[in-house]
């Protein structure tokens, strides 16, 4: 079966805002742990989600310990990338290994705090998850670093910037999944111009040529990642496909490879509390993912599709080893 790395999902903030929560076997989201092994997910980025408001960082702080006790309480399930002495053998494991990310700088740092404070909290954050693989600036909404998808014309802000300027050479990416456009454009000016060593991802976007939404990206925003070897994510969430058809995944993936992205698309699937893992096809209309793609545990399906469709070496690229590739220039 065909391995798969998994740029995005939301089981840290499930774990930490849904009473009695149930990482290993919940139908409440489509990565618990057992889906993630039906579907050979051998590498899951866990996202830090919060939203812009007041406690967002206590918020942030808790996921990161949610992180270390998945770690600690499900160690038959999961691994940290520390535990293993190379990439080849995260392939080879029978436990999903994975990595923290930050959707949302309010999650360290909030509307009012001191910059500075903010920094040594992802500090913590950084500290308590063992290493960060992308931070996104903002998410739907507006900010002190910059606007979010939300909130079309605001661009990067001064904080935004000092921060970019910070994480430069840490080996963190910065990701575009929930920026403005103008604030996408904005950092990679700013990257430009300061000559920033700040990698650039999707982690969870699709394609706003195939489908028009403020959350997937415009071609422009594509080429830029493509030409400085980042990624993109293609993301299961229903309203950034298509409206009816479950098929637009692959007309998403098709227009990535069309535009020169073969070595660039991966997966981000972006499964988050949600009532879209039901079993009854019946009820598919009114929920956020589709039945074919509900939860981790559809990869091996949604692959055996997509062979049909690209050649076998593309498709081992967008399942696995576009991440691989490009974690191995990051962190080596």
């Amino acid at each position: 079966m065909t391995p798969v790395f998994d740029l995005h999902c939301d089981l840290l903030s499930y774990i930490t805002g849904i009473p009695d929560a149930d990482p290993e076997n919940s139908t409440e989201i489509g990565s618990s742990l057992v889906s993630l092994r039906e579907g050979n997910v051998k590498l899951q980025t866990m996202a830090i989600y919060v939203p812009t408001e007041e406690g967002s960082t206590e918020s942030g702080i808790e996921q990161s310990v949610a992180f270390l006790e998945l770690l600690d309480n499900y160690d038959d399930y999961v691994q940290h990338v520390d535990e293993v002495e190379d990439w080849a053998e995260v392939l080879e494991s029978d436990r999903t290994t994975i990595i923290a990310a930050i959707e949302n700088a309010s999650a360290f740092c909030e509307e009012d705090d001191d910059l500075d404070d903010g920094l040594a909290m992802f500090e913590t954050i950084l500290e308590n998850t063992g290493g960060i693989l992308y931070v996104s600036l903002t998410h739907n909404d507006e900010n002190r670093f910059g606007g979010g998808n939300d909130t079309p014309g605001i661009g990067l802000k001064p904080d935004g910037q000092v921060f970019l300027e910070y994480l430069s050479g840490m080996n963190v990416a910065i990701d575009l999944s929930h920026t403005s456009d103008a604030l996408a454009r904005d950092i990679i000016e700013c990257i430009d111009k300061y000559s920033l060593d700040v990698p650039l991802i999707a982690s969870h976007s699709n394609f706003r040529a195939v489908h028009k939404h403020e959350r997937n990206l415009p071609d422009d925003i594509v080429q830029e990642i493509i030409t400085r070897g980042g990624l993109i994510g293609m993301n299961f969430y229903r309203d950034f496909l298509h409206d009816t058809n479950p098929d637009a995944l692959y007309d998403h993936i098709l227009h990535g490879i069309e535009k020169g992205a073969g070595a660039n698309l991966a997966f981000g699937s972006d499964f988050f509390f949600s009532l879209g893992t039901d079993e009854d096809e019946e009820e598919d209309e009114q929920e956020d993912f589709f039945h074919e793609h509900r939860n981790s545990a559809q990869f091996p399906l949604i692959l055996e599709r997509l062979s049909g469709m690209v050649s076998e070496e593309q498709l081992h690229r967008i399942a696995y080893a576009n991440t691989y590739n490009f974690l191995q220039r990051l962190w080596g």
